[in-house]
């Protein structure tokens, strides 16, 4: 009886929150088009959606919540640390000045998706570790200007509060990309300072 009621009264309070993050996103990225797919083990969404900005024509999403309404699986959740996890990966109008990857060593499944998306350029890229605001993060790099621009949307990210795992830029897919934890009180701020950025790639 117990995780019965626990499950409607937490599913119900994910389902909310998960139209909390949708509403920001479409305000905020304003797409033409969108399509949703629901996910369904990990609690969440992946989206597709198509702009029509000068900055930017596609925007791909992914929204994930660890099944907190699952009670028996509490206990994994607090000793792991989940949290949620928003991915906004955003496909600019302008060619970027090469690669870079900021992120988070200490989150293992940020650090598996690294090791994976730059297994082919791994030999041209640099290895360093950067201090932003006060967090060490890695950095995987092909030129410094690349790593600038990363490292100032890093900083942009973290001065607002924001709980950062990885910021990349993607010359080959000339894609920019973060990933964070997101709070539904910074959200906005976040993704607003993310289109900044997006904006000033652009105009290079």
């Amino acid at each position: 009886m117990a995780s019965v009621v626990w499950f409607f009264q937490i599913r119900r309070t994910m389902i909310m929150r998960m139209r909390a993050v949708v509403g920001l996103l479409e305000d905020t990225l304003r797409p033409r088009d969108k399509e949703y797919t629901l996910l369904g083990y990990l609690v969440g969404f992946r989206a597709v959606y198509k702009l029509d900005q000068p900055w930017a024509t596609r925007a791909w999403i992914l929204y994930t919540m660890p099944p907190g309404h699952i009670l028996f699986y509490l206990p994994v959740i607090l000793l792991q640390r989940r949290r949620d996890r928003l991915e906004v990966t955003l496909r600019l109008t302008a060619p970027l000045p090469g690669e870079a990857h900021i992120y988070d060593p200490g989150d293992r499944a940020v650090r598996r998706l690294v090791e994976r998306d730059t297994a082919e350029a791994r030999a041209r890229l640099r290895e360093r570790q950067v201090v932003i605001a006060g967090r060490a993060y890695a950095a995987l790099y092909s030129g410094e200007e690349a790593l600038s621009k990363a490292e100032r949307l890093a900083h942009e990210l973290l001065a607002r509060g924001v709980d950062l795992r990885r910021v990349t830029l993607d010359d080959r897919r000339r894609a920019l990309h973060v990933s964070l934890a997101p709070s539904l009180e910074t959200l906005r701020e976040a993704l607003e300072t993310l289109k900044r950025h997006a904006r000033r790639l652009a105009q290079r």
